[in-house]
């Protein structure tokens, strides 16, 4: 008799436990505080949350950056898409690809007793990309390698407190 097994990434798995954590808790509303690095910025946002919605906004200088704010099921949703992310995505797009954006680094760090997400962390830095028709045609174009920027990305977003309001009845 043959079984299956399905395999699970351990990020899902890790994921999926902290979230059971989460979903778990004693109370339903909360008050958190975020440090977001992105672009080469840093912001903080204090937020009080009922259920998922943001109650009130208590502190937030995100207003330059791309980011909304935060709640901890958005934190979540953060956690994957980074756990998601591809080793390299082609740049400057995807139907020419001279250069990618390599991830070297990426991370999801979860609070223990409570299951959230403490810290989300991407990396990234721009690479030639040697395997690519596309670089090679663009430096016998031009003569000379193609213009991948040496950017580095940054995208850190750490929880500083999460304090409960209220416990379920």
């Amino acid at each position: 008799m043959l079984t299956a097994v399905a395999w699970v990434p351990p990020e899902r798995a890790a994921r999926e436990a902290a979230r059971a954590r989460w979903e778990a808790r004693g109370f339903t509303s909360y008050r958190v505080a975020l440090r977001v690095e992105a672009l080469g910025k840093i912001c903080y946002q204090q937020l009080e949350v009922s259920g998922e919605w943001v109650r009130r906004t208590l502190r937030n200088t995100c207003d330059s950056l791309w980011l909304d704010v935060m709640t901890i099921d958005q934190l979540f949703e953060l956690s994957e898409e980074i756990q998601e992310l591809p080793f390299s995505r082609c740049a400057p797009a995807s139907r020419s690809c001279p250069c990618h954006r390599v991830f070297t680094e990426r991370g999801v760090y979860y609070d223990e007793d409570l299951g959230y997400p403490t810290t989300l962390l991407a990396r990234s830095e721009m690479q030639y990309n040697w395997t690519s028709a596309d670089f090679w045609r663009s430096w016998l174009r031009d003569a000379e390698l193609p213009a991948c920027a040496p950017s580095r990305r940054r995208l850190t977003v750490q929880v500083l407190a999460l304090t409960p309001l209220d416990t379920r009845r």
